[in-house]
């Protein structure tokens, strides 16, 4: 396969790692994968420029982005996109310690395939399905009792590649990273004798799931580890356990432990992480984010003193080792003209500079009845705001 570096005509934007082009010389490499046998290939590394979120560049193979083994597969097993989206993005900003995107390129997980993935989701049953991950039915007097006495803890599992190049200009896989999504609510149902459902809810423990998650994720690197005739054992493999909120929430889960296994290594203990969100405005917030609850409340009286009616202005804040890292805000417009979404995106962008003073990032975006987004705001950190208006 031949690497090729895009030049100054290339200008394409990847949303699913954020990357952006910039204009690198033009140069040709040979890329390899470990033991991996594939045939020739054009590969293209999708340029970057510096942002804040330091994002991984992506690889093309033949022009084309290549889509993990289980693409959409997450739609079906999540309840909650805000989960997914997270569990998702989180997962590549945890990459970044132990995997430099000044040395590594991203690509979607190609190894767990998606019948596989498929089987290991389900319920473990000696005949019928011994790969399954989730235990199997236990014991009880009805459907309900076996089922609330061994819930299914994994909801889904995210795989993520990294490429790393050589000092002989060859891509090889230098790290596999799993994400582990756990449920923090088991939901169920059950069918009676005239085939109507009954629906329940059991919440589950951080204990017990943090129990599950490294039971899972050790039988998950034995499994990796055995694959491709042993190609994965000189590979870092990297677990991070994302607990999903209860299906309602309007705040995505978090991350609340990561592991790694070195080449050739067993895994390591899981080290707890510190990840929470908050909304704004909620007694929640006001209580353990407070000085953060304050700016919002001043910045949503000021966007309310631009309008004669109420506007429903939310925001959810993510924090880390109790400091916030990000703050996103949605203010839902009724009624609106482009002059008016004009106006306020420039009134926005003017109050965030007076309201939040923090090194953080604070993005907002403006919609519309429909849904549909009509403009956004993001000041970064130690910077200046910028608007983009949509036409």
């Amino acid at each position: 396969m031949m690497l090729r570096r895009w030049g100054t005509a290339s200008l394409i934007l990847f949303l699913l790692t954020g990357c952006f082009p910039s204009m690198p010389e033009e140069e040709e490499q040979v890329v390899e994968e470990g033991n991996v046998n594939e045939q020739e290939q054009v590969v293209e590394v999708v340029p970057q420029i510096i942002t804040p979120d330091n994002y991984y560049q992506s690889v093309l193979y033949d022009g084309s982005y290549k889509h993990g083994e289980s693409r959409g597969f997450g739609n079906s097993v999540v309840y909650n996109r805000l989960d997914l989206d997270q569990l998702e993005m989180g997962l590549t900003r945890i990459a970044q310690q132990h995997f430099d995107p000044e040395n590594y390129f991203f690509r979607e997980g190609q190894f767990i395939k998606r019948n596989q993935l498929n089987n290991w989701l389900m319920r473990y049953d000696e005949e019928s399905n011994p790969d399954g991950l989730n235990p199997g039915l236990g014991q009880g007097e009805d459907m309900r009792a076996r089922e609330e006495s061994q819930p299914r803890y994994l909801s889904h599992i995210l795989e993520h590649n990294y490429l790393v190049e050589d000092s002989n200009g060859q891509l090889n896989l230098g790290g596999i990273v799993i994400g582990l999504s756990m449920n923090s609510v088991y939901n169920f149902r059950v069918e009676d004798e005239q085939g109507r459902y009954y629906f329940y809810e059991l919440p589950l423990t951080e204990q017990a799931i943090e129990q599950e998650a490294d039971r899972i994720a050790k039988e998950i690197l034995n499994r990796l580890r055995s694959m491709e005739d042993g190609a994965f054992q000189d590979i870092p493999i990297l677990f991070a356990v994302f607990q999903e909120q209860p299906r309602e929430s309007v705040i995505p889960g978090q991350f609340i432990a990561k592991a790694i296994a070195d080449p050739r290594g067993d895994l390591d203990r899981f080290q707890r992480l510190n990840e929470r969100y908050f909304l704004f405005p909620s007694s929640e917030a006001n209580q353990e984010a407070r000085n953060e609850a304050d700016q919002f409340q001043r910045f949503k009286d000021d966007i309310q003193d631009f309008f004669d009616t109420y506007l429903g202005v939310v925001g959810k804040g993510r924090y880390l080792d109790n400091q916030i890292q990000e703050l996103n805000i949605e203010i839902p417009l009724r009624f609106q003209g482009k002059a008016e979404i004009v106006a306020l995106s420039q009134y926005v962008a003017s109050q965030l500079k007076q309201r939040f003073q923090g090194h953080y990032k604070v993005s907002v975006e403006i919609t519309s009845v429909s849904g549909n987004t009509e403009s956004i705001v993001v000041q970064n950190p130690d910077e200046e705001p910028f608007i983009h208006v949509f036409n």
